[in-house]
């Protein structure tokens, strides 16, 4: 980890605004990483950024891949129905499906508040591949993840901030959490695949 700290202080001090952004358009870390990085002291020193910084280059980060997305998988769905039955999207077409049964309003509203929740598996990417894969407006899941996105910056950064003291810790949990969320999602998939092979 010293290392990992070492290199960002040295090389993109100067542009922590920009990590950020990248750090945030990344599948999984998104704004949940990229927030108490670009907050964080101990790797930036004077340079890191203040909360309203954080949050809004971590926003703009964090929506970039979002319609992209969404064109792209629905791209893919036109072409093939193959993707509808693979293992890697057949979890977002379960999601989806749920998401459409709901009346008109609510289902965008059930889109955004999956995506503002600031836990592992959720968030702008995971609600991309929700809203490309089903048959939503897409238009109005861009506007729908937008807004959960917005919500979900807005909560870390205001427990970034509240906490500020201990932003090198919520940073490491952070990361720590997602990891095993990972690993936990790995071996249930694992699981679940030996279960049906052997059916």
């Amino acid at each position: 980890m010293n290392g990992i700290t070492e290199f960002l202080s040295n090389n993109f001090s100067s542009c922590v605004w920009l990590v950020v952004i990248i750090v945030a358009m990344i599948p999984t870390l998104e704004s949940k990483i990229a927030i108490p990085l670009g907050m964080n002291t101990a790797i930036w020193g004077g340079h890191a950024l203040s909360p309203f910084s954080a949050f809004v280059f971590a926003f703009i980060g964090n929506i970039i891949p979002c319609y992209i997305v969404m064109l792209l998988v629905r791209k893919i769905k036109q072409h093939t129905t193959m993707v509808l039955h693979s293992k890697f999207f057949q979890k977002y077409a379960i999601k989806g499906a749920q998401i459409e049964r709901k009346n008109n309003f609510s289902k965008y509203l059930a889109l955004a508040g999956f995506v503002s929740v600031p836990i592992p598996l959720t968030g702008v990417w995971t609600g991309s591949l929700i809203g490309g894969i089903s048959n939503l407006n897409i238009h109005y899941s861009f506007a729908s993840i937008v807004a959960g996105a917005f919500v979900s910056a807005g909560i870390i950064t205001i427990l970034c901030a509240l906490f500020s003291n201990s932003i090198s810790y919520i940073f490491i949990f952070s990361l720590t959490i997602i990891i095993v969320f990972m690993f936990i999602d790995l071996i249930v998939g694992i699981i679940k695949t030996r279960k049906k092979s052997g059916n």
